[in-house]
């Protein structure tokens, strides 16, 4: 099935949500200052990228707006998303145990490294608009991502291991 910016709006819509409420998770349930307080970074970066998408969707012309995707075809795709950007459980729990706020950045920058890798994907064979709205979604990827790597640098610069 060929995407379009439509239908991978609201496939990102969905993921940020996903997103947040995974960093809204580890940062209760972490029991570790540092790493609950970059949790709730990152699920304040997740809302502001869905609120992003959503003016993102907003401006696409009427025309371009399909209906909602089913719950079905959202679940697929999240699962599909699960499989290749959702950080397996092992590792969140072996992060969430060591209390690792290195282990819990590498673990941020692989989510949105495969996010990228997602979207990229996803824009295989499109032109237009549609490869257009996919490549400002990459973009703003890419740009929380460079983000989580200086944070990473700083963190490996002040807290060596």
């Amino acid at each position: 099935m060929k995407l379009t910016a439509d239908m991978v709006l609201q496939i990102a819509m969905e993921l940020e949500r996903r997103g947040r409420i995974f960093y809204e998770s580890l940062a209760i349930g972490c029991g570790n200052g540092r790493i609950s307080a970059l949790a709730a970074a990152l699920a304040k970066a997740e809302l502001d990228h869905l609120e992003t998408f959503t003016r993102m969707w907003e401006r696409l012309p009427e025309s371009m707006r399909g209906p909602n995707l089913t719950d079905e075809e959202l679940m697929t795709a999240a699962d599909r998303v699960r499989r290749m950007v959702l950080p397996r459980p092992s590792v969140v729990s072996e992060t969430v145990i060591a209390s690792n706020l290195a282990k819990a950045l590498d673990m941020a920058i692989v989510m949105e490294a495969d996010s990228v890798a997602f979207y990229a994907e996803a824009a295989a064979g499109l032109d237009g608009i549609d490869a257009d709205v996919i490549a400002a979604i990459v973009a703003e990827e890419r740009e929380h991502l460079v983000m989580l790597q200086e944070v990473r640098n700083l963190c490996a610069a002040v807290f060596p291991e």
